[in-house]
């Protein structure tokens, strides 16, 4: 074992095998990128996950990601190494054998690898990115919120809800039936205009979580053959998943979006918000408008205050919670109160309620 290890010692010989080439490159937001340097192959992949979402190249650098393609030896040697300022160790949850540095001083993150263009340490590569541009966005003051949102007919619709509301069914409903653009399905950050009191919902490369009811309520289609094909290569009958909350079919939002025949945007104006409900009772889905102590409580209930809520399998990485004040979008909200099984229903009346506010907007 390193009886101890300086900033400087994670830029020497044994940090990339001599046969291995390093490339540079930027990932980001037009506000926040990262700078990468890491093996080609890496670049590719992140390149290839983040598109669509990410401008490569571009964003100014908040910070920097330096992947060490490493031999296990090298891990083992430096694994329990004593840190000397400014490093610290950062254990990340999905990944504990995985040696990660952090050297606050200068915003860098040094991640050692064994093997690191496998598929498995390039997607880990993927989320500390992703972690450190949401980290450099908390930290110019914007918001996060839990929440799925896509864009119809140019107005763009946030959906928070709580747990196995149905915002992921929904959201699958509207890009299969209507069209819809996808900007994400578990968290998005809020930019506000001051001036013109316009707000941008800002949506990221995370995987969709879906589970099997979501799948089994889509009509025939080609989406749902997709993630039928998906969902039965990487588990069991779904049918025998049809109550489980739990398992998640895990899929890129680019992929979800082309099976439906539909693209991702990464920035759209926000213009409205449903608040999904489902009621056993309701016999036709109907919408209530809330009021505006209702439309704070729905802000402030999904609203994600510290970097743990908003990447909790990273917040190892994280700087302190943001103090930024909520201010609730002055856009219409409304609470979609829908029996079981009404989807195609439902459908319809959220493109009648978006084509009244594209109307009136």
């Amino acid at each position: 074992m390193q009886d101890s290890l300086l900033a400087n010692d994670l830029g020497i010989a044994w940090a990339c095998p001599p046969a291995t080439s390093l490339q540079r490159d930027r990932f980001g937001l037009v506000v926040a990128g990262v700078e990468i340097t890491a093996p080609p192959p890496v670049i590719d992949y992140v390149a290839w996950y983040t598109e669509g979402f990410f401008t490569r190249g571009e964003a100014p650098t908040k910070a920097r990601l330096v992947i060490h393609d490493v031999t296990p030896e090298v891990i083992c040697s430096v694994k329990d190494a004593r840190l000397t300022p400014a490093l610290r160790r950062a254990v990340l949850p999905t990944a504990p054998d995985t040696v990660c540095f952090v050297d606050d001083t200068h915003s860098t993150v040094h991640l050692l690898l064994a093997g690191a263009t496998r598929d498995g340490p390039m997607l880990m590569a993927v989320r500390i990115l992703r972690a450190l541009v949401l980290r450099a966005l908390l930290e110019d003051g914007l918001l996060f919120f839990h929440a799925a949102c896509f864009t119809l007919h140019g107005v763009g619709v946030a959906v928070p809800g709580r747990r196995a509301a149905g915002k992921t069914t929904l959201l699958l409903h509207c890009l299969d039936n209507l069209g819809a653009a996808l900007v994400g399905n578990d968290k998005f950050a809020l930019v506000q205009d001051a001036d013109s009191g316009t707000v941008d919902a800002l949506g990221f490369p995370i995987q969709i979580g879906i589970r099997a009811g979501s799948v089994l309520a889509l009509g025939d289609g080609p989406l749902r053959y997709f993630l039928m094909r998906r969902w039965s290569h990487c588990f069991s009958d779904i049918e025998a998943h049809c109550d489980d909350l739990e398992t998640r079919l895990g899929v890129r939002p680019q992929e979800l979006a082309a099976a439906a025949d539909s693209t991702v945007t990464p920035r759209c104006r926000l213009g409205l918000v449903i608040e999904p409900c489902v009621d056993p009772e309701a016999v036709t889905p109907r919408l209530e408008r809330l009021n505006e102590d209702e439309r704070r409580t729905l802000w402030t209930h999904n609203l994600l205050r510290s970097p743990a809520e908003v990447f909790p399998q990273q917040a190892a990485l994280a700087g302190p919670p943001s103090e930024t004040e909520l201010r609730v979008p002055q856009v219409p909200a409304y609470r979609l109160i829908q029996p079981p099984d009404a989807l195609p229903l439902t459908s319809r009346v959220i493109e009648d309620l978006v084509s009244r506010v594209s109307a009136d907007g």
